[in-house]
């Protein structure tokens, strides 16, 4: 069982403060603890031939999650729309109990369905690149495991969900990396409060050096007024000599049934 104990300004991470611990050596996620799935979706802002893209691709999109919703292991299956300008991408981020209810979920018609009509359909849709897939488990949630939160609203109304792609130089950066990720997650929950509904660190599968963040805040304007304080910048600061890229952070809202064109997921 993975634990940290670390003392940084002034506070103490203890395994007494960890909610949540995964394995670091299981690489092929059929150990214990949840499957995270996260998928990118990039539908082309497009009208051909009469056909709407973006309203094929979403339609497509919202029908398979719904389909999903009665697999077996399913822990939370979530459809996030990046914020303007680019709304017309998404993060389709799943939670599953175990690889091998994921793998099946893979198998279902409605999985095979989806991604053939949106990647090889060509005369109907409407993806810009292939989803792009990559599994995680857990190293660490903060607040609320991510799974267990409630739906606080659909689209710019509702709750933001952050989801931000960080890579390490490879080898002896990840463990610091990690820390550094996990010291962050205890600072942005302890000193926001209920304004935080769930800060988790995933850690890619199959790429150790990979993590992703998953965030969410009841209102976008919390999660603005994070970014400028000094626990944050000075965290930007440090971390960025560990990376082998920059942060990817992507704010999104979550998908009810309807997309607008050029709008993005809005309520019904």
């Amino acid at each position: 069982m993975w634990t940290l104990c670390r003392v940084a300004s002034g506070l103490v991470l203890s395994s007494c403060m960890l909610m949540t611990s995964a394995h670091a050596d299981d690489r092929d996620g059929r150990g214990r603890g949840a499957l995270y799935n996260i998928a990118h979706f990039d539908v082309i802002p497009a009208t051909v031939g009469g056909v709407d893209f973006l309203q094929v691709g979403y339609g497509l999109l919202f029908k398979y999650r719904d389909a999903s919703n009665g697999d077996p292991g399913l822990q939370s299956f979530r459809l996030l729309n990046v914020i303007a300008p680019e709304t017309n991408h998404s993060e389709i981020v799943q939670v599953w109990n175990s690889r091998d209810a994921y793998e099946r979920h893979l198998a279902s018609r409605h999985t095979i369905d989806f991604r053939f009509n949106v990647q090889e359909n060509f005369a109907s849709c409407c993806v810009g690149s292939p989803i792009d897939d990559r599994q995680y488990q857990l190293v660490q949630s903060f607040s609320a495991a991510w799974q267990s939160i409630p739906a606080l609203g659909v689209g710019t109304s509702g709750a933001l969900y952050v989801v931000t792609y960080v890579e390490f130089l490879p080898d002896e950066q990840a463990v610091p990396g990690q820390e550094a990720l996990l010291r962050y997650g205890f600072a942005t929950s302890k000193a926001n409060g209920g304004h935080v509904l769930s800060y988790s660190v995933l850690r890619q599968l199959d790429r150790p050096d990979r993590y992703a963040v998953l965030e969410a805040w009841d209102a976008q304007a919390n999660y603005n007024a994070w970014q400028a304080e000094t626990a944050t910048t000075s965290f930007n600061g440090q971390i960025k000599r560990l990376l082998a890229s920059p942060l990817d952070r992507r704010p999104t809202v979550l998908c009810g049934a309807t997309y607008v064109d050029n709008v993005g997921c809005t309520a019904p």
